[in-house]
Formats: C-alpha cells, sequence, structure tokens
C-alpha cells in the first residue's frame, strides 16, 4: 500500500491539470517571469547557508554584490544530506528571502540528487512534501520557481518518467501556484531532454545541465535542438547549470574561452543560463574569495 506522501501525490496527479492551467487569455504565463530571465548564477549546495560546517547567513548585501556583478536570478537546492526536519530548508528560505529582497529571483531545488539505483523511500518524500509546503506557503511564486530534485540519474525516459511525474505530483499537491522545473533522466543533461515528453502538468519549465564546452557551432546546435524541443511542446527551456568542457574545471582561461563562445549563442536563442556556481570549492569557482566579486576572466567572457 502507497504511504500518505504518495497517495497525495498520485491524487495531485489526476488534479494538477485543472487545478494549474490557466484560462485561455486570462492572464500572462507565469513560467516567462523566469524563463525571460538572462544570466543567473547557482550557489553551490551548502555556501548558502553555512561555512566552516557552521550556519551562516550571507544577508541582503551580499546577494545585492551578486546582482551587481551581472545576474539576474540565482539558482540553488538543497543538499543530500541535509535530513528530513526543517532545520536546513529554514536557512535556505532566510536565503530565498535575502536574495529576492535584494531584487533576485531564485530557483529552488528540493532536493539533491535522485539515482534509480537508489529509490527514494518514504521518508524522504514526506521531507520533499514538507519542503514544497514551507516554500510554497513563504514564497512569492512570481519570484521563487521550485523544482522537486537537481538532478536525476536514470539510465532512459522510460525508467525516469514516471518518477518525474510522482515527484512533480508531490509537489504540485503542495505548491499549487508555484512553476515547477524538471530535467532529463541523464542529470537533466540536453541530450537527455530530446528523447523526453513533457508532462502532464502545465505550468512547468524544462531545465538542461551542460558542461560539454566546444566551439561556437557546438553551442549552436545542441541548445538550438534543446530551444526547438521546447517550442515544439510549447514547454519554456532554462539552461540552470553551464560549466565549460569538464576538462576546464580548474582552469579559468579555458573556461572563460568556452563561455565566450557559448552564451553569445545561448542569448541568440533566447535561452536563460545559470552559471556553475559560487561555491567553497575550486572547480568552476566563479568568485573570487568569499564575495560575489568574479573572477577578471570569467567577468569579462560574460561581458562579451
Amino acid at each position: 500500500m502507497p504511504g500518505l506522501a504518495t497517495r497525495r501525490a498520485l491524487l495531485a496527479a489526476g488534479a494538477l491539470c485543472s487545478a494549474s492551467v490557466l484560462p485561455a487569455g486570462a492572464q500572462e504565463d507565469p513560467r516567462a517571469r523566469f524563463a525571460g530571465l538572462r544570466l543567473g548564477a547557482n550557489l553551490e549546495r551548502w555556501f548558502p547557508i553555512a561555512a566552516d560546517q557552521r550556519p551562516r547567513r550571507l544577508g541582503r548585501s551580499w546577494w545585492e554584490g551578486l546582482r551587481e556583478a551581472g545576474f539576474d536570478h540565482a539558482r540553488l537546492f538543497v543538499p543530500r544530506d541535509a535530513g528530513n526536519g526543517e532545520e536546513v530548508p529554514r536557512l535556505f528560505l532566510a536565503a530565498v528571502e535575502d536574495a529576492n529582497a535584494a531584487g533576485l529571483p531564485v530557483l529552488l531545488g528540493l532536493a539533491d540528487l535522485y539515482e534509480s539505483s537508489a529509490p527514494w523511500g518514504e521518508a524522504m518524500l514526506r521531507g520533499v512534501a514538507a519542503r514544497a509546503r514551507l516554500f510554497a506557503r513563504a514564497t512569492d511564486p512570481k519570484r521563487v520557481a521550485l523544482a522537486p530534485l537537481n538532478e536525476p540519474a536514470f539510465p532512459s525516459p522510460a525508467a525516469w518518467t514516471p518518477v518525474r511525474d510522482r515527484l512533480l505530483a508531490l509537489v504540485r499537491a503542495e505548491a499549487p501556484r508555484h512553476v515547477l522545473l524538471w530535467g532529463g533522466h541523464e542529470w537533466c543533461s540536453w541530450r537527455s531532454l530530446l528523447p523526453q515528453s513533457p508532462p502532464p502538468d502545465p505550468l512547468t519549465i524544462a531545465e538542461v545541465h551542460d558542461y560539454v564546452g566546444g566551439d561556437a557551432a557546438s553551442y549552436a546546435r545542441r541548445f538550438g535542438e534543446a530551444a526547438e524541443w521546447g517550442r515544439r511542446h510549447q514547454t519554456p527551456v532554462m539552461v540552470t547549470e553551464l560549466g565549460g568542457a569538464m576538462s576546464h574545471a580548474t582552469d579559468e582561461a579555458a573556461w572563460a574561452e568556452d563561455l565566450s563562445r557559448g552564451l553569445p549563442e545561448l542569448r541568440r536563442l533566447g535561452l536563460a543560463v545559470a552559471l556553475w556556481a559560487v561555491t567553497h570549492g575550486s572547480h568552476w569557482r566563479l568568485q573570487q574569495g568569499g564575495g560575489p566579486l568574479l573572477r577578471p576572466r570569467l567577468a569579462a567572457a560574460i561581458r562579451s
């Protein structure tokens, strides 16, 4: 017998089309507010809420500095070892509030990784539902979009799609007005989006994560295919994680070259992008020190 969280998700799956669909001509598509953004920054896992293994609050002025650095939105997600209580989600809520107060919309993942080899149990599903309920009640749907998770790792669309739809229904049951995000089965890659059908929930955006790099033609090809998928399925697409070639993770100059080739193509296609990442680590590190000031070569590539 399915548990409470699962039963609620199944009920929501049957009701979401009527609950979240917009009457024709009634109002602007809420997804356009997010899909129309330009350049965002990911804050890697614990960075928004902790340093040196201790909780901390970056504060509104830090987020204002991120905006002044050229970013118009932020993306963050609750790490996998956050537990099922409210302590960590409430720290993230404070970060979201500060970002919004600084004028930055937020894309928020309610969990990190879902692997097909490690299905989420009932406790995890209840925890995600509780996080959805917390953020749905405390945040503005015009300024915060939610995702059930950061990334899935599944062998195929057939294996991932029913899980994706159950997770979206689980969150929709708690957050009837928020835009929801989802990605393809292979770590939200561009490649795994193309064979994917959109969910029955009409208030969703498809997301793509990309660490491929390449020349301008390569960026134009793969993101052009993603944009065409969106047009065909009438579903906005956002590039919610962009690095460069995997071999450039610690090479600022090479990564900056990737961005200088890729970002103009994304702008030409009208795709919002969030760079990975403001981080405590050294891989794909956007910022200098602990502040939002960008590393010089990356800042130049973004301006170009």
